[in-house]
């Protein structure tokens, strides 16, 4: 399955302004330029966070959906999966969702990345946070471009694609065109811009350079 990475949205309620509003910013950040989705929503039940997602699928069409961390609910509305390194181990995750779908890993030190078994790898991983964010609640210091572009780069040599992520803006995504990474994932840029498909063609034009 080939994927462009390059624009990775994660989607959040609160940024959006609602639960409401993040089909339609997604809708507009996919004309922006958004190539990737992980609809993420911690505080929704598991029929919310499935009524969204299929909603997201009747929009986006050939755009790749993940869900944050409900295996089941993505398992149910057949689309792709991302967790975290306290959700669901690997390979529990695999087993319930199949060998068809793509799962994403985040990733923030060498340790977690040696420890992904090489028979069993992610299809990608977030690597991150690259700079301090705010937007996740007891997210970790920025780790900095410089060591988040070596973790890309012992990951391309292990053979799995990855993304950065945290506090990427505008302003720095351009620190990370250089390096191993196959794109930029970014939330709050997009989620609570005035303007989301602006936000995401500007984004897109900085990462590329």
């Amino acid at each position: 399955m080939s994927i462009d990475w390059t624009l990775y949205l994660i989607t959040d309620p609160e940024l959006a302004g609602g639960r409401d509003k993040v089909v339609p910013i997604v809708q507009e950040a996919v004309r922006g330029g958004a190539t990737v989705v992980q609809l993420r929503d911690k505080q929704a039940s598991d029929e919310a966070v499935e009524t969204t997602a299929r909603k997201l699928m009747e929009v986006l069409g050939d755009i790749p959906l993940f869900i944050n961390d409900r295996v089941e609910v993505a398992a149910k509305v057949d689309c792709h999966l991302h967790i975290g390194q306290s959700d669901m181990d690997f390979h529990s995750a695999r087993a319930l969702l199949g060998p068809d779908k793509l799962i994403g890993l985040s990733v923030g030190t060498a340790q977690q990345l040696d420890a992904i078994d090489p028979h069993e790898a992610p299809d990608v991983i977030g690597i991150g946070p690259v700079y301090s964010t705010m937007t996740k609640k007891n997210a970790p210091a920025g780790i900095g471009a410089e060591a988040a572009r070596r973790l890309a780069t012992a990951a391309r040599e292990r053979g799995i694609e990855s993304v950065a992520i945290g506090g990427i803006k505008a302003h720095n995504a351009h620190e990370l065109s250089a390096g191993d990474f196959a794109g930029i994932c970014v939330v709050s840029e997009i989620m609570a811009a005035d303007d989301p498909a602006a936000a995401a063609h500007q984004l897109k034009e900085a990462y590329r350079g």
